[in-house]
């Protein structure tokens, strides 16, 4: 899947750093699909745990599913 005009697609394998930056919009809705997230609202962590951090390891953390997390945040992004 191809992401939107110079965004990247969202995949498994994307950062979540990568997602925020090209994606400021989806910041709520990744917290609410695990509210533990909400701790990337924290500059901090945007800078260091985010960049590093895939969207696989981000569902892990959370107790998500790795399909429906990218399924919510492709709907939210407008993506088929």
């Amino acid at each position: 899947m191809t992401g939107d005009g110079d965004r990247p697609a969202i995949t498994p394998d994307l950062k979540v750093g990568e997602l925020l930056g090209a994606y400021p919009e989806l910041e709520e809705t990744l917290i609410a699909i695990a509210p533990a997230f909400a701790k990337l609202r924290s500059p901090v962590l945007r800078r260091t745990v985010a960049r590093v951090t895939s969207l696989h390891q981000a569902a892990r953390v959370g107790g998500v599913s790795i399909g429906s997390m990218i399924n919510r945040l492709r709907e939210a992004a407008g993506h088929e």
